[in-house]
């Protein structure tokens, strides 16, 4: 009982053998890496190098009654274009035929019993047996 990988006596095994033994090591030594990246970063940012994502020291950029910045929108009135999802999308099998002057889907040339186009696919009964 107990196999699965959230039960509590194996998180409580786990986070034993994070403080002491030779797992604490291996966890001390990640925690010195991630920390020295982040002294890294922070010492970059003095110099002006990097923009860092929170305002740190209490600065706040720009005036408060402009509200939320949106990622890739802009403030203007413009009308965002629409983008059609109907139809033929341009695949690559389209692309190289417009490219070697063909239609881009080839005309359909058979008859159906009533004297229209035939369609693509025949419905019906599968001739193959299966």
């Amino acid at each position: 009982m107990a196999k699965s990988i959230r039960s509590k006596v194996k998180r409580s095994f786990r986070a034993k053998k994070r403080e002491t033994g030779k797992y604490a090591v291996a966890d001390a030594a990640r925690l010195n890496r991630l920390n020295a990246k982040l002294v890294a970063v922070k010492e970059k940012d003095r110099d002006g190098d990097t923009p860092l994502d929170d305002a740190e020291e209490g600065e706040t950029e720009g005036d408060p009654e402009e509200g939320m910045d949106l990622d890739g929108a802009d403030q203007s009135t413009e009308k965002p274009t629409h983008i059609s999802t109907h139809g033929h999308r341009g695949s690559r099998r389209e692309e190289w035929r417009k490219s070697k002057g063909m239609d881009p889907v080839p005309k359909r040339h058979g008859m159906n019993r009533q004297g229209g186009l035939a369609a693509r696919r025949k419905a019906g009964r599968p001739s193959r047996r299966r």
